[in-house]
Formats: C-alpha cells, structure tokens, sequence
C-alpha cells in the first residue's frame, strides 16, 4: 500500500518533492533525465519547471544528473 508522501516519510518514496518552489518531484526529474539525456540545470529546468523559482534546488538538481544521466549512459 503506497503512503501519502509527508515530510516525515518523504525520503522514502518516489515522488518526493525536488523542487519546491514549483512542486516537481523527484520522478519527474529523473524520467526527464534519462529519456531526453538531459546534462545541465537548465536543460532539465526547460522541460520540467524545476529551479526556476528560488533556485535553491540547483545543487541537488545537478546531484541528479550526474547520477542519471550517468545510469542512462551505462545502459544504452
């Protein structure tokens, strides 16, 4: 059974939310990053809305790409 998504239990699920500011989730982010092989902050926050408020998530945002596009890129 799938739990709401709260911010005690946040971290555990899939649809964690990266972007504040815009409400994108960690899913989102991620199914960008691998089907368009995104490789910057604002490729990914072209296609998704993401880091386009604040920008507070960009640190986290690049943490992402490096780790999916580089998955990505080891299974093609």
């Amino acid at each position: 059974m799938n739990r709401p998504c709260t911010p005690d239990n946040c971290a555990d699920c899939s649809d964690m939310i990266v972007c504040r500011c815009l409400q994108v989730t960690e899913t989102q982010v991620v199914r960008m990053i691998e089907r368009l092989e995104l490789r910057s902050v604002r490729d990914l926050s072209k296609y998704t809305g993401a880091g386009e408020g604040c920008t507070c998530c960009h640190a986290k945002l690049q943490e992402y790409i490096e780790r999916f596009h580089c998955e990505a890129a080891a299974l093609g």
